[in-house]
C-alpha cells in the first residue's frame, strides 16, 4: 500500500478533515497531493503528521517511499510546483512545495537548487506571517553544509532574518542583523543587487528603532536615480521606497514625495503587481500618519484595493483597513473607522509589531475624537509600552506626550 493511502485511512480514523490535519501549517491542496502520493513528505512533515493523527513518527516514517538519490526529474517537477504556487501567489502552498523540493535537493547535495528552496520557503512563511517557522530555516541555511559562505550569500540570510526580528518587534536584534548583513555586503560594488538589498534592510530597521539620522545618512549614501541602467528598475524603485519612508519619518514630506513618485513611475502593475500593491498601500500608510490627506493618498488606497481584489493575503488586506482607519480618522468620519477597527481587533493576532502599534494608536486617537479620555489614554499608553519593549524609546516618549493633554 502507498504512503497516500496509508496516511489517508489514518486521517479517516483518526477522524480529521485535510485541513484539520494539516493544521494551519501545510495547506489542504498539499495534504492532499500527499495522499494522492503525488508528494513525499520530508522528517519536519513526518513529525507534523505523527502528532496531528496520534501516532509514533518513526511508525509514520517507515510508510514513506525514499526517491531515488539521482532523481533529477522529480527534483525538477518538484521545483516547477514550488515556483507556480509562489506565481500564483499562494504562500501556503509554496511554503509546503519548496519545503519538498529543497527536501530533495539536499538529498542529492545539489546546492543551488537547494539555496533556491529554502529560500522560497522562508519567503513564504515570512508571507503568511508565520516568522517562528522561517526564522528556523533561515539558521538552518546558515548552518547547513550545503551553505556556500560568500558574503552574498550570507548577507542575503541576515538580511532576512533582520526582517523576521523587526517583524516581530524585536528591533536591536533587527537592527543587529541588519548591520551585520550590510557588513557582510560591503565588499560587493555599489550598485550589486545584495549590496543595495542589504542597504534598504539597514534603513528599515534603522527607521522602525526610531534611528532617523543614521537612517537618512545610510538613505543619502546610495546613488538612487532612474538612469541607474545596471540596476533592474525594481530594486531602484525599492530604494526610492525606501528613502521615501525615511523622508516621510523626518517630516520631509517634499523629499518623500519625490522618492515615492520615482518608486511610482518605475513599479507597474502589469510587471510587478504584489509589488505594486504593497507600495501603494504603504505610501499612503506613511502619508496618513503625518496628517496628509490628498488626492495621491486617496489614489494610492484606490491602488491598493484595486491590487488586494486580485491577489494578496488576509494580512495584507488588514494592513490596508489600517490605512483607511487613519483616513477616516482624520476626515471625521468616525462611524466608518469604529467598523474598521472592529474587523482588525477581531484578527489582531495576524498584526505584525508595526500594524499592531498602528492598531493601538488608532484605537487612540479614535477614543480621542468620540471624547473618552481614559480609553484614549489606554491605548496610547498600550502602544507607548509596546514601542518601549522593542526598543523604540523615542516614539514611545511622542507617544507618552499625547496623553497629558488627556489628562488635563
Amino acid at each position: 500500500m502507498r504512503f497516500g493511502d496509508m496516511l489517508r485511512q489514518a486521517r479517516t480514523a483518526a477522524g480529521l478533515t485535510q485541513a484539520e490535519l494539516g493544521d494551519g501549517v501545510y495547506s489542504t491542496q498539499f495534504v492532499s497531493l500527499l495522499e494522492r502520493g503525488l508528494r513525499q513528505p520530508t522528517p519536519d512533515m513526518v513529525q507534523h503528521l505523527a502528532a496531528r493523527l496520534g501516532m509514533d513518527a518513526r511508525t509514520l516514517g517507515w510508510w514513506v517511499e525514499q526517491p531515488a538519490a539521482d532523481d533529477q526529474p522529480g527534483l525538477t517537477s518538484a521545483m516547477f510546483a514550488a515556483n507556480y504556487a509562489r506565481d500564483m501567489h499562494d504562500n501556503a502552498l509554496a511554503a509546503s512545495e519548496a519545503e519538498h523540493a529543497a527536501s530533495i535537493a539536499h538529498e542529492q547535495r545539489n546546492a543551488p537548487a537547494w539555496w533556491d528552496m529554502s529560500m522560497l520557503q522562508a519567503q513564504s512563511l515570512i508571507g503568511l506571517r508565520r516568522l517562528d517557522e522561517a526564522e528556523n530555516v533561515l539558521l538552518s541555511m546558515d548552518r547547513s553544509s550545503l551553505m556556500v559562505a560568500t558574503p552574498e550569500l550570507r548577507s542575503v540570510v541576515q538580511g532576512r532574518l533582520s526582517t523576521i526580528a523587526r517583524n516581530a518587534g524585536r528591533l536591536a536584534e533587527a537592527l543587529e542583523l541588519a548591520r551585520r548583513s550590510m557588513g557582510l555586503a560591503a565588499g560587493l560594488p555599489d550598485h550589486a543587487p545584495a549590496r543595495l538589498q542589504a542597504a534598504f534592510i539597514l534603513i528599515a530597521a534603522l527607521s522602525v528603532k526610531g534611528e532617523l539620522d543614521e537612517a537618512w545618512e545610510v538613505a543619502t549614501s546610495l546613488d538612487i536615480s532612474d538612469g541607474m541602467l545596471t540596476v533592474p528598475s525594481l530594486l531602484v524603485a525599492r530604494g526610492a521606497w525606501a528613502i521615501g519612508n525615511v523622508a516621510f519619518r523626518r517630516g520631509d514630506p517634499e523629499v518623500g514625495e519625490k522618492y515615492y513618485a520615482l518608486a511610482g513611475e518605475l513599479l507597474l502593475p502589469q510587471a510587478d503587481l504584489q509589488t505594486w500593491t504593497e507600495f501603494h498601500c504603504a505610501s499612503a500608510g506613511y502619508k496618513l500618519v503625518l496628517g496628509f490627506v490628498d488626492d495621491s493618498v486617496r489614489a494610492s488606497l484606490a491602488n491598493a484595493e484595486l491590487g488586494l481584489r486580485i491577489i494578496g493575503t488576509e494580512i495584507q488586506r488588514l494592513e490596508l483597513q489600517l490605512a483607511q482607519v487613519r483616513l477616516a480618522l482624520l476626515t471625521a468620519d468616525l462611524d466608518t473607522a469604529e467598523e474598521l477597527l472592529k474587523r482588525l481587533i477581531d484578527q489582531r493576532d495576524l498584526l505584525d509589531f508595526e500594524s499592531e502599534t498602528g492598531l493601538e494608536e488608532s484605537l487612540g486617537l479614535y477614543y480621542a475624537a468620540r471624547r473618552s479620555p481614559r480609553q484614549a489614554a489606554h491605548h496610547l499608553t498600550a502602544a507607548a509600552h509596546l514601542h518601549s519593549e522593542a526598543g523604540a524609546e523615542e516614539k514611545a516618549r511622542e507617544l507618552l506626550d499625547q496623553i497629558r493633554p488627556l489628562s488635563d
